[in-house]
């Protein structure tokens, strides 16, 4: 959920040095520099985005999304842009505009099938539309079968606006049936469990697991209920940040779905762990000559002076947490890429580094083109972008920053509202990786196998915006497009 702030805009234009470019500085984040941004010289792939040459019937953003063979599932999310910052309304996320249709996606041909979960033939009641609606579930596939926690979403009988306390299980394949081919008497409902626990009253974290034998981690993320007036400028209904990672087993034979709590991580809430709308990773390292999957929790908001977190925390697969000391000078400090967007990795089990990925989205900072090259520009109030950037983790351990210069999303300007404006994308969108690409247990990429140019997936959907920031709900809406993601591996001489 895209809760931006209206704050004063930082001025602060810093030129190229060297090989990086120069951190910027800003009170409201965690911390008052971000670390060195590095050209992507140094890097063993370049990264290309091409615009597909189909797209989706109409736009979806901050959806959850599984895969079935070659085929592609996405349910909840939004078909509007960024939300309003009107005060005082009850209309800053339109209830009409929560996403009812279940997509079914057939890149190999193609083909895009859709079907309303408000079909009379679902056989879902309106509570259980409500549940599949929201914006900003957290969500993870586990075998053909997709589990999805929370979100924020209307409560029909109510009329008012909350944080879901359900744990959805969809059977994958039986959804997909009932979307593009239904048996007679057939029904959405016979595919989807849910039961309720407050445990999954969250919404703009993140949820996966890695390994059967280790819990699902449900990372971050807030509770909020009541319309939304900016928190920012307006204390909300009710607004509680977890500040922890939520720990349990889930238990599913098919039939009967349950679940056992382990506790939260830390025990006690911690300040720096209140993060929502955040990038959390798969990571793959490796530790005497093992390798191991983890999790990387990047950025996000909102410190308690509305600003961005720059210092990544660490999430073991058991669901421990760490973080590097914000004081020192050697820790990294994430400076674009801020909020949600559309992610991937990629590991090298030739030399351990691992590479993560972001496309577009929401920036503190950014580039600009000017009479001297490439300047380095930054905005207190979280732009939207189209560039990319590659955070790579080496086998010590170290991040570094890189601004991928020719990676970002293609032109596409905007034909209708600010019509001529480049169209930013990669907010709240989703990389879907395809099914043929070498890849870990976790989805991690490995990038040893890549030997030529290859499309490793698409952005999928998300907010497309005709302006960096938006004055007007007009200025932003749901992006149909697909672009594909080229990984090119670079040759060292």
């Amino acid at each position: 959920m895209k809760m931006n702030k209206f704050t004063h805009l930082l001025a602060c234009f810093l030129l190229m040095v060297g090989m990086g470019w120069c951190p910027a500085i800003s009170a409201d984040n965690q911390t008052p520099t971000i670390s060195e941004i590095q050209s992507d010289h140094s890097l063993p792939f370049r990264i290309i985005l091409k615009k597909a040459d189909f797209k989706l019937p109409m736009g979806v953003q901050s959806y959850i999304h599984a895969t079935h063979h070659d085929k592609w599932l996405l349910i909840t999310g939004r078909v509007d842009g960024l939300h309003g910052f009107v005060e005082n309304s009850t209309d800053n996320f339109p209830t009409n505009l929560q996403n009812t249709t279940v997509f079914v996606i057939d890149p190999a041909r193609k083909k895009t099938f859709t079907r309303s979960l408000l079909d009379p033939e679902s056989g879902l009641t309106q509570e259980q539309v409500d549940l599949l609606s929201v914006t900003a579930a957290q969500g993870y596939q586990s075998g053909k079968t997709l589990y999805i926690t929370g979100g924020y979403g209307v409560d029909s009988a109510t009329g008012e606006l909350n944080t879901k306390n359900a744990l959805t299980a969809i059977d994958i394949p039986g959804l997909m049936h009932w979307v593009t081919n239904p048996s007679d008497g057939e029904t959405a409902a016979e595919h989807i469990r849910q039961i309720f626990d407050d445990t999954f009253k969250v919404t703009g974290g993140y949820m996966n697991q890695t390994g059967k034998n280790h819990p699902t981690l449900l990372i971050m993320g807030h509770e909020f209920n009541g319309f939304y007036n900016d928190p920012i400028q307006q204390p909300p209904v009710f607004q509680q940040y977890t500040e922890q990672i939520r720990r349990f087993y889930i238990h599913d034979d098919g039939d009967t779905l349950s679940f056992t709590p382990v506790d939260a991580l830390p025990s006690i809430p911690d300040p720096d762990f209140r993060r929502r709308d955040l990038n959390v990773v798969p990571i793959v390292s490796k530790v005497n000559k093992k390798l191991i999957g983890s999790f990387a929790v990047l950025s996000g908001v909102f410190t308690l002076t509305g600003g961005v977190w720059t210092v990544p925390v660490e999430v073991t697969a058991k669901g421990h947490p760490s973080m590097a000391d914000p004081a020192l000078p050697s820790t990294f400090k994430q400076g674009m890429n801020n909020y949600d967007c559309a992610t991937f990795g990629m590991f090298s089990k030739k030399t351990g580094d691992m590479y993560t990925i972001l496309l577009g989205g929401m920036s503190f900072g950014f580039f600009e083109e000017t009479g001297n090259g490439l300047t380095f520009s930054t905005d207190d109030r979280i732009p939207f972008i189209s560039q990319t950037t590659t955070i790579q983790i080496d086998k010590h351990g170290n991040y570094t920053q890189y601004f991928m210069k020719n990676g970002g999303f293609p032109l596409i300007r905007s034909k209708t509202v600010n019509a001529g404006n480049p169209l930013l994308f990669g907010s709240e969108a989703e990389v879907i990786l395809l099914k043929h690409v070498p890849k870990y247990s976790n989805d991690v990429l490995k990038l040893d196998s890549i030997k030529k140019p290859t499309v490793i997936g698409f952005v999928v959907g998300g907010i497309k915006s005709t302006v960096p920031n938006t004055t007007a709900k007009t200025d932003s809406s749901p992006s149909p497009y697909l672009f594909k993601v080229i990984v090119e591996p670079i040759r060292k001489r």
